[in-house]
């Protein structure tokens, strides 16, 4: 009697094991959500409103960290000096990923060895903006007053080796021109100089800053960036229909944990980021910020950050574009 006592105690035993096994994790501490931008901005915007819908998700709260400096590597650096336990999760976005690695010699991180990606959020379509100097007001007679002329428009961006600088070249490849770039130490800077009405100069942006001053006349939109037009300017064609073939460009938000997090932790942020990306809430919330819905699972997400890295790092390497 007492020797099938503790066999089915042993068998108990296995079966809990087992099931600890199996069982999905799930966080009972608030997560950290490092924001690799300054406080107050659209990354910080953007991040937190998704930090919030993760958290409805998760059943705990996600609390932000802003990490600014090194173009987001800080942020990183963080994250991979962090416990890799599923409390730390950092906002990772285009430039962080795919630019990053094209135009700086030395990166301290490898955006797919030491990062995770847990599923993309959302996109930022981009909105070419022109002073009132610029001889055309649509894309066919902007290439036009460019192959004309070089020196008739400048292309302004926010940084060598920036979102707004890779732009340019992509534009300057596919529409035959020789636009001359302009780097400015920010977007703010770089908007405020269009805006003044001073030269001849364009700037691809995001909408955040730029749609109030087209709306209210201050600024001419020339085109968007993605494949559909915007809602919140839906006069203004894209790219594509301006004569630029192919030209589908966003600036995109996901998630990611570092690369040694357990698989078990890990499979539940692929569902719980999925879940919350898809949320309707939270997609209109980032709509009023300009962002258009874009729910990457993990694996189509990964596949996306790879092929925009190849993708950069050509335009960087025919143009040579480099940052110290």
């Amino acid at each position: 009697m007492n020797h099938k006592i503790v066999v089915l105690f042993l068998l108990g035993l296995l079966q809990l094991n087992s099931f600890a096994q199996t069982a999905p994790w799930t966080p009972n501490k608030p997560v950290r959500l490092i924001i690799p931008q300054v406080a107050g901005g659209g990354a910080d915007a953007i991040g937190r409103t998704i930090g919030q819908a993760l958290s409805e998700k998760i059943g705990q709260p996600v609390i932000v960290d802003n990490k600014p400096g090194i173009n987001g590597g800080l942020g990183v650096d963080v994250l991979m000096n962090s416990p890799a336990d599923g409390y730390n999760l950092i906002l990772v976005y285009t430039s962080l990923m795919a630019i990053n690695p094209a135009v700086y010699e030395k990166l301290s991180y490898s955006p797919l060895k030491d990062l995770k990606p847990l599923g993309s959020i959302c996109e930022v379509p981009l909105v070419m903006i022109a002073s009132s100097k610029v001889p055309a007001n649509n894309m066919p007679d902007f290439i036009a007053a460019l192959k004309k002329d070089s020196q008739s428009v400048f292309g302004a961006s926010s940084g060598n080796g920036s979102f707004s600088h890779m732009l340019i070249e992509m534009m300057n490849a596919k529409a035959g021109i020789k636009m001359t770039h302009i780097p400015f130490k920010g977007e703010g800077p770089a908007v405020a100089h269009v805006m003044s009405g001073q030269d001849s100069i364009i700037y691809v942006g995001t909408p955040a800053t730029i749609i109030p001053n087209v709306q209210a006349g201050r600024l001419k939109a020339i085109g968007v960036t993605t494949a559909q037009r915007m809602s919140q300017l839906p006069n203004i064609p894209t790219f594509v229909e301006g004569g630029l073939t192919d030209f589908n460009e966003s600036f995109w938000y996901g998630l990611a944990a570092s690369s040694n997090t357990p698989p078990q932790i890990l499979e539940a942020y692929y569902k719980a980021v999925n879940d919350a990306a898809n949320t309707d809430s939270l997609q209109a919330n980032l709509s009023k910020m300009g962002c258009n819905s874009l729910p990457l699972k993990a694996a189509d997400f990964t596949e996306k950050i790879k092929s925009d890295i190849t993708k950069y790092a050509s335009v960087a390497k025919s143009v040579n574009m480099k940052v110290d």
